[in-house]
């Protein structure tokens, strides 16, 4: 039997992000899946034969100017009409609430959303929790599908980099580990400034955080924070892939203090999952669908910048305790196998119908 053929926007697969090579890999057996930029780029020709098309991300809007944002909007709104006037069925995942820290596009964005909302045959969540999140798409609730985000387990090839030497980290001390992209709308200031308002080094944890940050002022807002503080490691360069793993089992746990008015989904959380790890962040969307989360992740709520700034603070203070009696270990082995019971392979029939139309 011929395989259908899936075509997947914005690609399918990157270095940078191994959820839709994962993705691409849990339906090949009865898909051919290519992606836009690679038919755009190599096989021009998928744009026009193909049998579903999925999109990811196609309404996050960017720009570091109104024109180039109003660019963005032309051509990302322009490739859905074609979508739409083809008649082959869309499939939409919902990633998050609105697009990440990009004030100039979120209008634009709000409006692809809606479009996507009305256009797409199916619309596809991550987490139950996203009705909650987006009240609009009750209106669509009988054309959604939940499935949940895979796992991360052996994404990342081994690495004999030793971490505690690179960075000059001590045995004796436990590192909490920040890693992505660094961004406003994640809080590191925040994070920086509740580290060291916790008094955490007295327990013998060291932050590190890892990730490239093109906003210099923000950059410089970050650097302030940790006051020059010894137990506070920034190094503001891009984590390469082949180096990734060493960071994350050398890790004693990780942190993401999200902006939980656009975040929903977390891809950090599940890697963190899939390498033993626990994570300190909000309670957004698909931390609540995590079955007693409480017992697998340090979840809290904010209402605001200082009272972000407490709730970590607060938060800190659980991990110290929770790191002297073993419960912080504890949660960790919850979170893998948490995450291996919801492996990409463990819903992979739910993933195949998905495109069955």
């Amino acid at each position: 039997m011929k395989k259908k053929k899936i075509l997947v926007f914005p690609q399918r697969e990157t270095p940078l992000n191994s959820y839709l090579g994962n993705l691409t890999g849990v339906i090949s057996d009865e898909y051919n899946v290519v992606g836009v930029n690679e038919a755009l780029s190599r096989n021009w020709r998928s744009l026009f034969f193909y049998d579903v098309v999925h999109l990811n991300w196609l309404e996050n809007i960017r720009g570091n100017n109104l024109i180039k944002v109003w660019m963005n909007f032309i051509f990302r709104f322009a490739t859905l009409l074609y979508f739409v006037l083809r008649r082959k069925p869309i499939i939409w995942t919902i990633h998050n609430k609105e697009v990440h820290g990009q004030e100039l596009g979120k209008s634009f964005s709000r409006i692809m959303m809606t479009a996507l909302l009305k256009w797409s045959s199916r619309i596809h969540i991550l987490c139950d929790a996203t009705f909650d999140e987006i009240p609009a798409l009750e209106k669509y609730r009988n054309k959604v599908v939940c499935i949940p985000h895979g796992d991360y387990i052996q994404n990342y090839p081994k690495s004999d980099l030793n971490i505690r030497e690179k960075y000059g980290i001590a045995e004796s001390k436990k590192i909490l580990l920040f890693c992505g992209k660094i961004d406003p709308y994640k809080n590191i200031d925040v994070l920086v400034r509740a580290f060291c308002k916790s008094n955490m080094e007295q327990s013998d944890f060291v932050l590190l955080v890892c990730g490239s940050c093109k906003d210099s002022l923000y950059r410089n807002k970050i650097v302030l924070a940790s006051q020059e503080n010894k137990n506070v490691i920034l190094d503001f360069s891009f984590i390469p892939v082949e180096q990734m793993e060493a960071y994350l089992t050398q890790s004693l746990l990780m942190v993401a203090p999200y902006d939980k008015r656009c975040t929903l989904n977390s891809g950090t959380l599940w890697m963190a999952f899939s390498y033993g790890k626990t994570m300190v962040c909000p309670e957004i969307g698909c931390v609540r669908d995590v079955t007693n989360f409480g017992d697998i992740v340090y979840s809290y709520d904010y209402n605001s910048v200082e009272s972000h700034e407490n709730a970590l603070v607060t938060t800190f203070n659980r991990v110290k305790e929770d790191s002297l009696d073993g419960t912080l270990s504890l949660k960790g082995q919850r979170a893998f196998d948490y995450i291996k019971s919801r492996s990409w392979k463990t819903f992979k029939k739910s993933w195949e119908t998905l495109y069955k139309f």
